[in-house]
């Protein structure tokens, strides 16, 4: 990498219920400098499919599935779940050692 080139940071979306239309829209139209969308995951399949469809990026509905097939292609995990999943989903998405960003409360 050149000295003044930016790492392309790769985001995973776990969850994609409403707020995930924020931000799969910032990374998944590259409206975050250095950031991009790599693949989005959700129990419901039709929300993955849709929001996997439109930024053109694979599309799960299990979250360890996604992470064991597109480990390389994630840096990024974006935990997008209901709030009382916060915690748990941390918690399993961990043992990837992956850098994690959850919506707030972290727990209720």
């Amino acid at each position: 990498m050149k000295e003044n080139e930016v790492k392309m940071l790769k985001f995973a979306l776990v969850g994609c219920g409403r707020i995930a239309r924020k931000h799969a829209g910032n990374l998944g139209e590259g409206k975050i400098p250095g950031a991009k969308l790599s693949a989005v995951c959700d129990i419901k399949e039709d929300r993955a499919k849709m929001y996997g469809e439109k930024y053109d990026v694979p599309w799960y509905t299990d979250m360890h599935q996604m992470m064991k097939k597109e480990a390389g292609n994630i840096d990024v995990i974006d935990i997008l779940t209901p709030s009382g999943d916060h915690a748990d989903n941390t918690v399993d998405l961990s043992k990837y050692g992956k850098h994690i960003v959850v919506e707030k409360p972290m727990a209720l």
